[in-house]
Parts: structure tokens; sequence; C-alpha cells
């Protein structure tokens, strides 16, 4: 039998669902709250009710890192009432015990992306200038699996994050997508060029315009080392010059270091084609 838990436990839980794997500084972050000692009493209570669990290491130099929170077993219960996820979902939370540090790592980094984009639209709204307001729509590979959700079409292509950016100047608002793709430290070369290879076809077969009349999404990149960006860019260039260079497909890469260090909005994108749309 579950216990009850308060709405701000349950916006946790909605949070965890969607990245998957969050710290208690990045939970905070997401619910714009001032106290870090009431986000831990709520994570601690949901933890002690199995709605969470818990990974941290009392090992020395590991032990200042700040805990990983993950869906438990009576939180799945309670987001299969708040949504319609799908059987692969659920395997994948029964399974996170067995995850890598590379996939808890890779979430982590979604999140901080998410956070950085969310600050940038929350400081527009604070702006007293009504010249313009910037906003971001972001889904995950969690939202995208929902068959209800409006671009589940892209749950195919195995992405991690869609943003919608929408920027508002005066009576002329423009709209522009970006659709990222992790590979991890595991990819091979055989992975890595059916990840790009099915965007490339899903682009050529026109299921974009589907469900959105906007240009296609900018495709970004992100490689775990300097060698997988360079040949996954080699390979790309390749692969265009076959589909005779579209000239509204345009795939950017960056590394995983470049990116820690310079945050999404960083010259961090190099081009596989032509110029990108600054996210």
């Amino acid at each position: 039998m579950t216990q009850s838990i308060t709405r701000k436990q349950e916006e946790i839980l909605k949070l965890i669902y969607k990245y998957r794997f969050l710290n208690r500084i990045q939970i905070q972050a997401f619910l714009n709250h001032k106290y870090h000692k009431r986000i831990n009493d709520w994570l601690n209570d949901l933890t002690e009710k199995e709605y969470t669990g818990r990974i941290y290491s009392n090992k020395f130099g590991e032990n200042t890192k700040p805990a990983i929170y993950y869906i438990e077993s009576n939180g799945i219960g309670f987001i299969k009432t708040e949504y319609n996820f799908s059987s692969e979902y659920l395997t994948k939370l029964y399974r996170k015990k067995d995850l890598s540090e590379d996939i808890i790592s890779q979430c982590a980094l979604i999140a901080d992306i998410a956070l950085t984009l969310k600050n940038r639209s929350d400081q527009s709204k604070k702006k007293k200038s009504d010249v313009s307001d910037l906003s971001y729509l972001l889904a995950t590979a969690i939202d995208l699996f929902n068959p209800d959700y409006h671009f589940n079409l892209l749950a195919e292509l195995k992405t991690d994050l869609l943003i919608k950016k929408q920027e508002t100047t005066g009576k002329k608002t423009e709209i522009t997508f970006f659709l990222f793709t992790m590979l991890v430290s595991f990819s091979t070369n055989q992975l890595i060029r059916k990840r790009i290879k099915d965007i490339i076809d899903f682009y050529i077969e026109g299921e974009w315009y589907t469900i959105e009349n906007e240009l296609f999404p900018t495709i970004m990149v992100i490689c775990p080392k300097l060698y997988t960006l360079i040949y996954a860019k080699r390979l790309t260039r390749r692969l265009l010059e076959e589909e005779d260079n579209p000239e509204d497909l345009q795939f950017q890469f960056t590394t995983v270091d470049q990116l820690k260090k310079h945050g999404v909005s960083g010259d961090i994108w190099e081009e596989a084609n032509i110029k990108y749309d600054e996210i």
C-alpha cells in the first residue's frame, strides 16, 4: 500500500520521470525553490516511502557529489496513473540499477541543457521591454515515447531532446526546432551510421511535415570524444552528398567536454554542411 505525498513531491516525481535521473540541485532549479533543506526533506521522504531510489557513494572524492534520484516501485505506480507511457519505458525504469554511468551522465547533461534554456526563458519574462519574448518547449525522449504526444513520430529516431524555440519581436514570431542526439562512449561506427542515416531518411520521407509546418529541426549531435566527432562529421557529410546536400537539413556537432565547459549556447557547434540557427 502506497503512502500519501504532497503536490510538490508529485512535481518532483514528474520531473524525475521526464529526465530519468536528477540530483537535488537540478530538482531545486526546475522547481525555482529557494531552500535546499526543504527539497532534501521531500526527497528523503520519497525515498523512505519507496517512490524514489537514491544513488550515492561514500567513497572519498565521490562523497562530495550530490545524490542522484530515480523512480522506484511506488513512484512507478504513481506515474502510471498520470501518463500513458510505453511498456518499453517501464522496462527501462525497472532496469535502472543495471544502467551504465554513461547513460546516467547523459541524462544529467540533457537536464542541464533544459535548465540553461529554462533560465534564458525566465530571464526573458523578467525583462520590462516588450520588444522581444523568448520561450522554449522541451520534450525529452520519454515525452516522445508517449503515443498521444504531438511529436511521437520522432521517437523512432531514438533522439534525446526536442527543443522548440519561439522568439517574438514586435508582431513577428519566429519558430525554430532543434533535435538533439547523444552518442555514448560505446557507440560503434555501425550504430553511429544507423543513427545519422535514420535521421536523413526521416527527412527525405517527409514525415516531419505531417505534424509541423515549420522547417525541419537542426540536428545537434553530441559526441563523447573528439575522434567520434571527426568520424560522425565525415560520415554525415558523405551521406548528405549522396542526397544532393538538401539545404534545409542541417547537422551540428560538438563534444561532451565542450558542452559542459561552454554551455549549449556557446560557440561550440561545428557544421557538417551549412550554418546553424542559434539556440
